[in-house]
């Protein structure tokens, strides 16, 4: 459980902020994203130190503000919001606050291309405390907190599957893939399901899975029609008969740009070419690769319905 203590510069500790990890969640995605935190608060009246008599000194938090950041030590995000939390001297309050920080789309992209597994993060806060006359009412003087920032991971799992979902990244960007009826068609769902598979992969990080599957992206757009060619042929080979055969409408300056796009892609994706170190592609060759598959299915797709 991350959490923090609470302190004035002036002396004297006044409670502490904690969280749980896998309560965070997020709404409003892709319009109006925003993270959430289910903070638990505790609080108690100033008592100085070294103390006079007797003398105790209620408070009222009446706003929590600072930043989140990912990774640690990169503030992404503003935020500040009302508390209007009260402790004395006859009793020491705990309560939930749901603390609220607004995202955008370019934010939250900027947090995916510096993230590398789990999302490391960080809270810095600052909290707004009214002092008040010790055993009256009235305000004395007001403070801000001494707070140490809060660290902690988001498991990849969590951010993944449940946090980017309801944050809407992704959703913009989305494989509109139209399939003709028959019995034809039915390799290009496969293509779609691969070229899914290569972007999940690439949002988890995993870069060599995300080119394997376009790779399979790329053999299943060949397979979704029979070709007049012996069971083994080159890749090449194959390339040009699928467009032969079954994109006749292309010129022969189309033919042969999509040709070698997908020659291109075909060489890069193969293990062949880089058969050691296991970390050859970087997050920008993968993304690059995922798009440009992408945009071939799409391509190919709208000429064959």
């Amino acid at each position: 459980m991350p959490k923090t203590s609470l302190g004035f510069d002036s002396g004297g500790h006044i409670g502490k902020i904690s969280f749980e990890v896998q309560n965070v969640h997020a709404i409003g995605g892709p319009e109006f994203p925003k993270l959430i935190f289910m903070l638990d608060l505790q609080m108690s009246p100033l008592k100085p130190y070294p103390p006079p008599e007797n003398l105790i000194h209620p408070l009222t938090w009446m706003f929590l503000s600072g930043e989140f950041c990912s990774p640690e030590q990169r503030a992404v995000a503003n935020f500040r919001d009302e508390v209007n939390f009260y402790a004395d001297a006859s009793h020491s309050p705990e309560r939930q606050f749901r603390l609220e920080i607004p995202l955008d789309l370019i934010t939250i992209d900027r947090i995916e291309q510096s993230r590398e597994g789990d999302l490391r993060a960080a809270l810095n806060l600052r909290g707004f405390f009214a002092v008040h006359i010790s055993g009256g009412t009235g305000v004395q003087r007001f403070e801000t907190t001494r707070i140490e920032p809060i660290a902690f991971t988001i498991p990849k799992s969590q951010w993944i599957e449940k946090l980017l979902p309801q944050l809407g990244y992704g959703r913009l960007e989305l494989i509109e893939v139209r399939i003709s009826n028959g019995i034809r068609a039915e390799g290009l769902p496969k293509a779609v399901q691969e070229v899914r598979e290569a972007r999940a992969y690439l949002a988890n990080g995993d870069w060599e899975k995300a080119v394997t599957h376009c790779r399979h992206t790329l053999e299943a757009i060949l397979d979704s029609r029979p070709l007049q060619l012996p069971p083994v042929s080159k890749f090449s080979v194959k390339v040009n008969t699928f467009i032969h055969e079954h994109l006749a409408s292309l010129g022969e300056k189309q033919s042969k740009l999509l040709a070698e796009e997908m020659n291109l892609l075909w060489e890069v994706c193969s293990k062949a070419a880089h058969p050691n170190p296991p970390d050859y592609f970087k997050r920008a060759d993968a993304n690059f690769i995922v798009r440009s598959t992408t945009a071939i299915l799409e391509y190919v797709s709208g000429l064959l319905a």
